[in-house]
């Protein structure tokens, strides 16, 4: 694994510690959230049995309780989405950072055309592999018809 990091020019155990501070700090802080919600849910439970009968009270704070976890859900995949995005092109940026010095010196040193010119496609197919995937524009809304 850390050749794979050597490779895209990370440092493979400074990753993988701050990536395992991370996942701990991750995991304790959801333990403690789930832990609140739990306790606010109950709370409102409580509090909803002066008006309602119990099971309606129950299912009220279900209900709460699932709509905002949809729409967390919802949120955290939106995000997740673009930050494997902006990973996928820092990762490429750095690829081709640390491809193209060694393809210059290539270049230099090598007194045949075909190795010059192999080394600028080399960098031009580097380029539009980074550069080269844009965006898709998002659907307008149609009207309703």
């Amino acid at each position: 694994m850390s050749n794979l990091f050597a490779a895209v020019g990370l440092e493979g155990a400074v990753l993988s510690r701050r990536v395992r501070l991370f996942a701990l700090g991750a995991v304790v802080g959801a333990a403690l959230v789930v832990l609140a919600v739990a306790f606010a849910a109950f709370a409102a439970y409580l509090a909803l049995l002066a008006w309602l009968a119990p099971w309606q009270a129950a299912l009220c704070v279900g209900g709460a309780t699932l709509l905002l976890g949809a729409i967390l859900l919802f949120v955290a995949a939106r995000s997740l989405g673009r930050a494997v995005d902006q990973v996928q092109v820092a990762v490429k940026t750095n690829a081709l950072v640390r491809a193209a010095p060694i393809a210059a010196r290539l270049a230099v040193r090598s007194p045949r055309l075909i190795a010059a010119l192999a080394a600028a496609l080399a960098a031009v197919v580097a380029l539009i592999r980074t550069f080269g995937e844009r965006p898709r524009p998002k659907p307008e809304p149609q009207p309703p018809a």
